[in-house]
């Protein structure tokens, strides 16, 4: 990962320091192992050498690089077909053709992404985490086990997390 795209508030991760004191290994490579090696696999074993994505710019980060094609030499390697989409004309689009979302996006959840389950680097991971503590308990046991080390160190700093209180270490069984 780049420091130059790490917010400053966790820069620090980067020192010499913190990497021999704490052992917490950093890097951008979760979306490339959970996501787009999954995608690779699938091309390959189907034979098909693109990838259609539903990425738009406006979504920000990685995703304001670059444009709707990516070529590999002469060949269409990827297409991002919504890149240039913005979340009004989304939403348009979804209401005029009555397109059915993922129940996810509908209430009670309401939640704006569906990205990998806890995902650190959700703007909202804090909203996210309590509305699947109280609507899908095992997820949410699930994102504080996969991603307990980067949990603890954003709670530790107060990044995106708020400091662990009694209960949130506590299941209703428990009380």
């Amino acid at each position: 990962m780049s420091v130059l795209t790490c917010p400053n508030k966790l820069q620090y991760q980067f020192s010499k320091d913190f990497v021999e004191q704490t052992n917490f290994k950093l890097s951008d490579k979760c979306c490339l192992h959970m996501k787009k090696e999954v995608a690779y696999k699938w091309e390959k074993e189907n034979n098909r050498h693109i990838a259609i994505t539903g990425i738009r710019a406006e979504e920000g980060g990685m995703r304001k690089l670059g444009g709707c094609t990516v070529f590999d030499g002469k060949d269409l390697h990827k297409f991002h077909p919504l890149k240039v989409v913005n979340e009004e004309w989304e939403n348009w689009f979804i209401e005029k053709y009555q397109i059915k979302l993922c129940k996810l996006y509908y209430p009670p959840y309401n939640f704006t992404r569906t990205g990998c389950a806890g995902c650190p680097f959700d703007m909202n991971l804090q909203k996210t985490l309590d509305t699947m503590k109280e609507l899908l308990p095992n997820e949410y046991k699930k994102c504080q086990l996969i991603w307990k080390p980067v949990y603890d160190e954003y709670r530790r700093i107060g990044y995106r997390l708020r400091p662990y209180n009694l209960f949130d270490l506590l299941d209703e069984t428990d009380i």
